[in-house]
């Protein structure tokens, strides 16, 4: 079968960080660690495994950081990823084989995909993360009967969704109602991983809250802000102006989009609230906003989170951008609370505990949620490198969410990143239009 394999090869990935100074092409070149190939096909792992085709998978900031390998080189997270591995993790698809014992799903159900690979994957009995549903702090990602791995994606035992199959335990699978589109359910990871970190700490009736970044993360942060805290108020940062439309559509108050030093002595007149200007550097803001989720995760938009915040404010961390140096004096100052949030498990809204994928499906399923337009870009496999580039440079492709469809047919020629490299400069970014997918045998995914 073909996928979208990475892996960590010292020389490759040396040479394209070479490279990429001149051009971040170098990355999805012949000279990256990213390739689309032809691998086995996967084999169920047991009674309890499944074998699913994936139908779309989405393209996550993780795996830019990934791809371009942009985390640091002494980024700790490297102790549990195995290679080379399938990368993707935000999958859904159609079950084609299912094992002895399974009980969860059957033949052709349509699925959403929850990608840790906790204790029940591995055949382990329940740690106490696990017992607790908080899967992504499971103690075993190192144990059990296959290589470590986080999640499907990160793991060379377990491959990922940009494959056209892969082997999952049924613990990981959750139904997806029959009204509900493949094109809204595979957006059910970004969506749970938005609402974990906004029940971290959630806002109160009346508070001011921001959300840092518009990219799917911080889309699908607006959405459930206004969906189950609708007495908020909410204002959006972004740097893309062109962000407007869609930012107000989802509900946000009030959009900013401008650079740091303008941008915080805008939001404080929006709020009316006092600017303190130091002798050097930025302005900051005696009183300010009640909570800060932060998808991006940088120096820069956590300097600014602590300078927008009000006295013990909370800033829920959740994008993790490469890192440098952060002025965080005001941390103390203000007795601020910086919060990680990782990823999803159980959860519960509304007095009910379920996995967020189910309660994002529940939500879609009871028309609670409007997330038509959010997929800005679909590619086959084959055209990794254009795929990938239009989610590293979303100034230019305006992309807000990208996806992978496996089911694309596309010329038969070499199946290499430079020729789709070109391909993406030379096409506007790339995007396949809904002529190319109705044109497919199979043709479009988001119904069937």
């Amino acid at each position: 079968m073909k996928a979208i394999t990475f892996d960590i090869s010292i020389p490759r990935i040396a040479a394209a960080k070479l490279l990429g100074v001149v051009s971040p092409r170098a990355f999805v070149s012949s000279w990256g660690p990213v390739r689309c190939q032809r691998v086995p096909d996967p084999r169920l792992r047991g009674n309890d495994w499944v074998l699913l085709e994936p139908r779309l998978a989405g393209i996550c900031g993780s795996d830019i950081m990934q791809v371009f390998f942009n985390s640091g080189i002494d980024n700790p997270l490297s102790a549990v990823v195995s290679a080379p591995h399938i990368m993707g993790h935000e999958v859904v698809g159609t079950v084609i084989e299912i094992g002895a014992a399974v009980t969860r799903v059957r033949k052709g159900d349509r699925v959403a995909v929850s990608p840790c690979l906790s204790c029940a994957p591995r055949g382990l009995p329940a740690c106490a993360s696990c017992r607790g549903g908080d899967y992504p702090l499971c103690h075993h990602f190192f144990d059990g009967g296959f290589a470590k791995g986080i999640h499907v994606g990160t793991c060379s035992d377990v491959g990922g969704g940009f494959a056209e199959a892969m082997s999952l335990h049924e613990s990981m699978l959750f139904p997806i109602p029959q009204s509900v589109p493949f094109d809204a359910a595979v957006l059910a990871d970004p969506f749970a991983v938005s609402l974990h970190a906004v029940l971290r700490v959630q806002p109160e009736p009346g508070q001011t809250v921001v959300v840092y970044g518009c990219g799917s993360v911080g889309v699908m942060t607006l959405l459930l802000l206004r969906a189950l805290f609708p007495q908020t108020r909410v204002l959006a940062i972004t740097r893309r102006p062109e962000a407007k439309p869609l930012v107000e559509r989802l509900g946000a108050n009030a959009l900013f989009t401008s650079r740091r030093r303008e941008l915080i002595c805008e939001i404080g007149e929006f709020l009316k609230a006092p600017l303190r200007r130091p002798l050097f550097g930025l302005p900051w803001l005696q009183s300010g906003v009640h909570r800060i989720y932060d998808t991006v995760g940088s120096s820069e938009t956590l300097e600014v989170g602590m300078r927008i915040a009000n006295p013990r404010a909370s800033i829920v961390v959740i994008g993790v951008a490469p890192p440098k140096r952060c002025e965080w004096t005001l941390l103390y100052f203000k007795e601020l609370t910086l919060l990680g949030s990782n990823a999803y498990g159980l959860e519960t809204v509304g007095g009910k505990r379920a996995n967020g994928i189910e309660i994002y499906l529940d939500l879609l399923a009871h028309n609670r949620l409007n997330v038509d337009g959010l997929i800005t870009h679909r590619y086959p496999l084959e055209h990794y490198a254009g795929a990938f580039l239009a989610h590293h440079n979303k100034r230019q492709s305006q992309a807000i969410k990208v996806v992978f469809e496996p089911r694309l047919q596309v010329p038969e020629i070499a199946v290499g990143a430079r020729g789709w490299a070109k391909r993406y400069a030379s096409e506007g970014q790339g995007k396949v239009t809904r002529h190319q997918r109705d044109g497919t045998p199979h043709g479009d995914s988001r119904n069937s």
